[in-house]
């Protein structure tokens, strides 16, 4: 498919530090330009993805010719142009005939740019057709299915559960009554009148007597005293 391509221009001039000189036309704002198209490495183009389209750019030495004079600046670094374009519709197919394309549009503003570096302002660039391939969109099902439900508990076991847990409830409380009440100490044994070494306090009522060695007393009902 055919697609649009966006000159744009990023260099230094003689005093002037990195900015970019030429500017799609369509954009706002630019500043991503100069943060995304740096220097080579050795290498003759690099591509980006942009959030506004595909960026692809390319270095230029500027020779002595063609910066009329010395293609250095103040510092004595080379004069190097960063030229390329931006495709918003897809990836380029035939990058490389548009970067020679971008590389002469660049030298020719840059040369203006070099005849007055404090009062130039960025230009904005117009588009060439271009090959492009379609960026493929992110298939997404078209329906989608809800989480499965979890599992509900039976009732009747959980009745049932409940009554098991309620019997052994029960079960414990008859065995703990059973337990408590056998912890009780049965009174003494009375006292006959004719077991030895039996004595009463007719005053008090209260009989004491030794019954099998053990001494035993307890209050005696009024018929006994």
């Amino acid at each position: 498919m055919t697609g649009r391509a966006w000159p744009f221009l990023i260099a230094r001039g003689r005093r002037r530090g990195y900015s970019a000189l030429l500017v799609p036309g369509f954009l706002r704002e630019h500043g991503f330009l100069e943060a995304t198209a740096t220097p080579l490495d050795e290498v003759p183009s690099r591509a980006a993805a942009t959030p506004h389209g595909v960026l692809v750019w390319a270095e230029h030495a500027v020779t002595t010719a063609e910066a009329g004079g010395e293609p250095r600046d103040e510092y004595g670094r080379p004069l190097v142009l960063l030229h390329g374009f931006l495709c918003p519709e897809g990836d380029p197919v035939a990058a490389p005939a548009a970067l020679t394309r971008t590389d002469a549009l660049a030298l020719s503003v840059y040369q203006r740019f070099l005849a007055d570096e404090e009062g130039f302002r960025a230009e904005r660039s117009e588009p060439f057709a271009i090959e492009v391939a379609a960026v493929a969109r992110p298939r997404f099902p078209s329906r989608v299915s809800p989480p499965a439900e979890p599992a509900r508990p039976v009732r009747g076991l959980v009745w049932a559960g409940a009554g098991v847990l309620a019997a052994v409830g029960v079960v414990i409380a008859v065995v703990g009554f059973a337990s408590a009440g056998s912890d009780e100490v049965p009174p003494p044994p009375r006292c006959t009148r004719d077991v030895v070494a039996l004595t009463t306090t007719p005053t008090t009522g209260a009989a004491t007597c030794v019954r099998d060695g053990t001494t035993v007393r307890y209050s005696l009902p009024p018929s006994d005293r």
